[in-house]
């Protein structure tokens, strides 16, 4: 089999275990009182989280051992493959900041009309870490999710179709349509749980297709760019936060709406302009 098609062959099969194992999790060990479609039901949200646990797991020795078996010269080879991953540490603070920058400046419209509907509740804030631990949507959202998506479809992924000599602009604008398709299972969930109609949910899914499509870009830019898994986690972790930026918002601040309209094209602007110096070799990144 040729290495592209292996590769990607074997990052759809990571897709597919991924989903798969949400499901797995929660028809080994169901809930009384919950649904396999009740997605925010403690006991289901924990199960989710053991199942891609696992499943991240797999992909990342499925993908170590392709990597491994390619490798021309077996010496030194697991910190090559590390480095591949994006798991050389001495990478992840300056991944970090790069990518922790870049996302505030593309989320500029967001954080202001965050400002000024009230800003940041600090005491909130030094409350997070307990309040992880005390609340599984947020250890899912903020934690696991971001943790498991990068590692599963940006470390297992990538570094795949780079080796197996696909281009870089596949590895950052095509891998991330598996990331994409992977959150359309959702939509079976929202229908089943009466939560629209079936064209509310369709369109709904596909406006969470694009956006998670799109996010992949920049997450596989980041790995690719900065070399390690850090940044994009981080990314992820902010744009959950964050949720999808609404420019409708402006709507709500008359006496400021086009400055937010500014603020939003700035941040965008900004990204696009800002992105290849600041991930350029030599200025942040070593």
């Amino acid at each position: 089999m040729e290495p592209g098609t292996l590769a990607v062959l074997l990052s759809l099969g990571h897709g597919v275990l991924f989903v798969a194992s949400i499901y797995i999790f929660m028809a080994l060990f169901p809930a009384a009182s919950a649904t396999i479609h009740d997605r925010d039901h403690p006991h289901i949200i924990k199960q989710r989280m053991r199942g891609v646990t696992l499943s991240t797991a797999l992909s990342l020795v499925a993908t170590g051992a392709v990597l491994w078996r390619w490798q021309d010269d077996k010496a030194d080879a697991k910190s090559r493959i590390a480095a591949q991953l994006g798991l050389d540490v001495h990478m992840a603070l300056p991944s970090l900041i790069v990518s922790l920058v870049l996302m505030g400046v593309l989320f500029l419209g967001p954080l202001v009309v965050g400002h000024l509907e009230g800003g940041i509740a600090w005491d909130d804030v030094r409350r997070v870490p307990a309040t992880l631990w005390n609340q599984p949507t947020w250890m899912r959202n903020y934690v696991v999710g971001p943790v498991a998506e990068e590692l599963v479809f940006r470390a297992a992924v990538v570094p795949l179709w780079a080796a197996a000599g696909l281009s870089t602009a596949l590895c950052v604008f095509a891998s991330p349509v598996i990331f994409g398709v992977a959150h359309v299972h959702r939509a079976g969930s929202l229908y089943a749980r009466g939560e629209g109609s079936l064209a509310a949910v369709a369109l709904g899914t596909l406006v969470q297709l694009a956006y998670t499509t799109v996010f992949g870009w920049i997450a596989a830019g980041l790995f690719v760019r900065t070399r390690s898994i850090a940044g994009p986690i981080a990314a992820h972790v902010f744009c959950n936060v964050q949720g999808l930026p609404d420019v409708s918002k402006a709507a709500q601040h008359p006496g400021h709406k086009y400055f937010i309209w500014l603020a939003f094209g700035a941040g965008l602007a900004g990204f696009l302009v800002l992105f290849e110096p600041m991930t350029r070799p030599g200025v942040i990144i070593p």
